[in-house]
Formats: structure tokens, C-alpha cells, sequence
């Protein structure tokens, strides 16, 4: 089993999981654009990076509409802010996914 040092490590590892996947199998299967959001907000948090709507939506999704679409559902779900073009993890959510990585890290040793 792998061993990841920190949040960021696992959470990059997750990122580049599911890329791999698209390789193997038909990408509609694996539509799951809001936590492809919040992963790749996550890491940014924990690299200090900041995020654009734009360039999020390109990294998560092949279609603009669907990832504008999922990325007003995250704000209306107080998951995330966006502030004009800025998008972060609300305090609430880097919260929730510090503990989900922290958890599955504990689940890993």
C-alpha cells in the first residue's frame, strides 16, 4: 500500500488517479465534477495557488456549461466562494477535506 507523507500528496495522488482512468475506460462513467473541484481547490490551498473559474472549469470538465453549472451548485451549497473570477474552499469545506484526507491518511498507515 502507498504511503503518503501529507494531505497534499494524497490529494494530488487522487488527481492523478482519476486522469489515469480516462485512458482505460469511457469518461461519462466517471462524472464527478464537483469533487474534481474541490480537490484540485484543496491542493491550491495547500500550495497558496490561486484558482480562476476558468481555468478550474478546464481542468475538470470537457464542457464549459457542465462546469459552470457544478461550480454555482458548489457556491449555492456554501462549498465554495467565488469572488468574480477568484475560487476558493469556503472555511467550511477546506475543513471538511483536511478531515477526509487526515482520516484516509490514519486509514492508510
Amino acid at each position: 500500500m502507498a504511503r503518503y507523507e501529507n494531505a497534499l500528496d494524497l490529494a494530488k495522488t487522487q488527481v492523478a488517479l482519476r486522469a489515469l482512468r480516462y485512458g482505460h475506460f469511457p469518461s461519462d462513467i466517471f462524472d464527478e465534477y464537483g469533487w474534481d473541484m474541490l480537490l484540485h481547490l484543496f491542493i491550491a490551498s495547500i500550495r497558496k495557488q490561486t484558482i480562476y473559474s476558468d481555468n478550474l472549469i478546464n481542468m475538470t470538465s470537457k464542457n464549459w456549461t457542465v462546469g459552470e453549472r457544478w461550480l454555482k451548485h458548489l457556491v449555492a451549497e456554501d462549498m465554495v466562494h467565488r469572488d468574480q473570477d477568484v475560487v476558493t474552499l469556503t472555511p467550511k469545506s477546506l475543513a471538511q477535506m483536511e478531515t477526509f484526507h487526515g482520516e484516509v491518511l490514519a486509514a492508510a498507515a
